[in-house]
């Protein structure tokens, strides 16, 4: 993707052009979320947003564009969150609890842009896919920090890399089985049982076996 058109798009950038950009992201995620990104057409995501064919080249370059566009938001979103939500929370285990809660509540309330991040991070190449693969290495290592700062006290045998990375697969994949439409858990009460199991294997301190 050549990132020229990215900035182009930015040099139009205002309130409005935002707001109908950030409508057009939604209706994107959901068609590739859907169908793929391979087979969404130019044409169906116009329709979901309901904006003429020609009217979506006035917000992106094309369909790499808004690809970037989801993931980059998505994850520089999350960044922004965690640091605020995290703001005088001083305890490991709170911290946690939060950065988790913040990771559902955000995913739960945009679950097509979870499946889009969680499957199409390989189709972005060049620039674009490093602008995303950096977003996405800064929100784990905020993560992967808050993790360390729980000095579990086998350090030898719980190494904090593994578990975040364990932590990770549990939370972003829960758009495989989870729908807040229809489920008796709120997204609240998820990131709770998800705190608890995460923490209370990680911080085992007696060996059962």
């Amino acid at each position: 993707m050549a990132m020229l058109a990215l900035q182009t798009t930015e040099q139009k950038r205002s309130p409005a052009f935002d707001d109908k950009r950030l409508h057009l992201l939604k209706a994107t995620a959901k068609v590739f979320s859907e169908v793929g990104y391979d087979g969404a057409s130019m044409r169906r995501i116009a329709a979901e947003a309901e904006l003429s064919l020609s009217g979506i080249y006035h917000y992106v370059s094309g369909k790499e564009e808004l690809l970037y566009l989801i993931q980059y938001h998505t994850f520089d979103s999350l960044v922004t969150s965690l640091e605020t939500c995290l703001e005088g929370v001083s305890s490991p285990r709170e911290r946690l609890a939060t950065a988790v809660r913040n990771h559902i509540r955000h995913f739960g309330e945009n679950m097509h842009e979870l499946k889009v991040c969680a499957r199409d991070l390989e189709t972005l190449e060049g620039e674009a896919y490093e602008a995303v693969r950096e977003r996405r290495h800064a929100y784990f290592q905020s993560i992967h920090q808050i993790v360390k700062e729980l000095a579990p006290p086998r350090e030898a045998i719980h190494h904090s890399w593994i578990a975040t990375a364990n932590l990770f697969g549990m939370l972003n994949w829960f758009y495989q089985w989870y729908d807040a439409g229809r489920s008796k858990v709120s997204l609240d009460d998820l990131a709770a049982e998800q705190t608890a199991l995460f923490l209370d294997g990680y911080l085992a301190t007696e060996d059962t076996t």
